[in-house]
């Protein structure tokens, strides 16, 4: 008897200081101080195309995504609403038809102040942006919801839409 509870002290002698090292990996939360890196900026056209197809065939594009909200850290299972960024220039026949199938308004001062550091630099210089409503359902479709603007000058247009 005395030789089982010593060979069971000696035995929990050695596996107790292995379960007090600190090489378990933290399981916790991330840090939210931390920042992420900004999306990619892309080019590649077809995903564009597909989800918009009322902008036609475009010349250039110029697009991030994320997911949508402030913490993008997802933590529960399931589909996650995503944001879209996009400069996207129409070809020249498609300006024109544009400009006349739709009412135009000025579009809203300072709508650029949230538009991503990344894509910024892909934002035409000096450009009279515009915005109708019409225009705006027509480009989203029923899967999307924000912002869509067009620059007539440049032929570019500006999207902010999150899937819903």
């Amino acid at each position: 008897m005395v030789d089982l509870r010593a060979g069971l002290l000696a035995a929990a002698l050695v596996i107790a200081p292995a379960g007090c090292t600190d090489s378990a990996p933290d399981d916790g939360p991330p840090d939210r101080t931390a920042s992420a890196s900004p999306a990619p900026v892309r080019t590649d056209r077809d995903p564009i195309a597909e989800r918009f197809p009322r902008l036609g065939t475009f010349i250039d594009v110029h697009w991030q995504t994320a997911p949508a909200g402030p913490d993008s850290r997802v933590t529960v299972p399931g589909p996650t609403d995503t944001r879209i960024e996009a400069l996207v220039v129409l070809r020249p026949d498609t300006i024109a038809a544009t400009i006349k199938a739709y009412e135009w308004q000025p579009a809203p001062p300072g709508w650029d102040a949230s538009l991503s550091a990344e894509l910024r630099p892909f934002l035409p210089t000096g450009g009279t942006w515009q915005v109708s409503e019409k225009f705006a359902a027509d480009v989203r479709t029923a899967q999307y919801g924000g912002t869509v603007y067009l620059d007539a000058g440049s032929g570019t247009v500006f999207l902010r839409v999150i899937d819903s």
